[in-house]
């Protein structure tokens, strides 16, 4: 009876014999022969990856470079950059659980607290903890380290810079960036133009509203975090409400700015404004509409200089517990994190634009010294190794912290009431909004 079945096995396993494939490998027959009856290591795999905002091209030639090591792993990379970044949350958090969600998929740095409990940490053999440590910057660990555990590698560094317009502080005698907010206030007042009437003609500064200005709630959050706040429990405590009284002054007391602008990339690009703060990859469309502007970027200016804080906002790879090919997924990620695949990215990325994305690897952050994009991405990275972070990043999925301190601005800023009580009961009503949203 044993050799009958052996016997039938043998026919049953001769079409795949014929395409290369071991008695071990087969789903069922292979049991018999002692396999594992799964796909064993270096069999095939194919791995979709969701992505973001990368040039497909630049993505090919990283995959076709992996393919080089890993010519069985097939690697199908979805650019999923049409859907606004809540759109893709929402896709992302509804399907992660499910056995067809992508084995890669980019996670904005603030929502893997939320989502650790639906992905898979990194195998010790990938990356443990010790070892994310000491190749990312702190924020990037308290973004994505739990119990030991690593539950995302980010691919990239960003945050906010001040960039300003070189001419107008020339014109104004202004040798160098301000350092600390009081220092922005008054060169923000002096910067400021009015016509005969009184009516600003240009903006010092786009500060103290929250319409017209992408990354008012970056701005935000990186005054709460230099003053301490808990995110979202101390929002309504006296230094945030302190910190959006002094955000809200530009526009309601110094009246320097207000709803009447374009939006703050769109008004520094028409030379309306002295002072924006944006990230790199916003930059990146101001210089490329702009190519003749004489831009300047400087850090964040500081609270307090002897404890700096500067802000971060980035993208992480991840892998779901879902996955049925969480190894291989997690081989492929760790791939994308080394140093010749992120200067690999950042050099053909450059090809298609003035720079590529800051590096996430901190042994990598001299690279951005030479070249002509030292002088744009170098203020940021300098200050990752003090960077916070928090839910108000904008343009990250994070609707209901960020239009909860919209309407926090647009409260106090219709209010008739002193700047720092109508603060105190615009704040109750944002934390209340965050905590029990509708």
């Amino acid at each position: 009876m044993r050799n009958k079945l052996l016997l039938t096995a043998l026919i049953l396993a001769i079409p795949f014999l014929l395409t290369a494939c071991t008695l071990q490998d087969l789903p069922v027959v292979g049991k018999l022969f002692g396999g594992s009856g799964g796909i064993l290591p270096g069999g095939p795999v194919t791995l979709n990856v969701w992505g973001l905002w990368e040039n497909p091209e630049v993505m090919t030639e990283l995959v076709a470079k992996y393919k080089e090591t890993h010519p069985n792993v097939d690697i199908r990379y979805d650019d999923r950059s049409i859907m606004k970044a809540s759109q893709y949350k929402e896709t992302l958090v509804g399907r992660i659980s499910q056995p067809d969600v992508a084995d890669v998929f980019l996670v904005h740095n603030t929502w893997v607290p939320s989502l650790k409990g639906a992905l898979a940490p990194a195998p010790s053999k990938v990356i443990n903890e010790a070892q994310f440590t000491e190749r990312y910057y702190p924020v990037a660990k308290d973004s994505a380290v739990f119990d030991g555990n690593v539950y995302a590698l980010p691919m990239y560094y960003d945050g906010i810079a001040l960039v300003y317009n070189k001419k107008h502080f020339e014109e104004e005698g202004q040798l160098s960036p301000p350092t600390s907010w009081e220092e922005f206030r008054r060169l923000a007042f002096n910067l400021t133009k009015r016509d005969e009437n009184g009516v600003v003609t240009r903006a010092g500064a786009a500060m103290g509203t929250a319409n017209n200005i992408d990354f008012f709630s970056d701005i935000l959050g990186t005054f709460f975090a230099q003053a301490g706040v808990e995110v979202p429990g101390g929002i309504d405590s006296k230094p945030a409400r302190d910190a959006l009284a002094f955000y809200i002054l530009f526009s309601k007391s110094d009246k320097g700015w207000d709803d009447s602008f374009p939006e703050a990339s769109a008004a520094f690009g028409q030379e309306r404004v002295s002072m924006i703060f944006v990230p790199s990859w916003n930059l990146l469309d101001i210089l490329k509409a702009r190519p003749d502007l004489q831009v300047g970027v400087a850090p964040v200016p500081q609270a307090t200089l002897e404890t700096p804080v500067s802000w971060a906002s980035f993208w992480m790879y991840a892998v779901p517990a879902a996955s049925p090919n969480k190894d291989a997924a997690w081989e492929f990620i760790n791939f994308l994190a080394q140093e010749d695949s992120q200067l690999a990215i950042f050099n053909a990325a450059s090809r298609y634009r003035t720079y590529g994305a800051p590096f996430s690897l901190v042994s990598l952050k001299d690279q951005v010294s030479t070249g002509p994009y030292g002088s744009y991405l170098k203020p940021i990275l300098e200050t990752a190794t003090y960077a916070k972070t928090s839910p108000f990043a904008s343009r990250a999925g994070n609707d209901v912290y960020v239009n909860a301190l919209k309407g926090a601005v647009n409260t106090v800023l219709a209010s008739p009431l002193d700047i720092k009580i109508a603060s105190e009961s615009a704040l109750k009503a944002a934390k209340a909004e965050i905590i029990s949203p509708k």
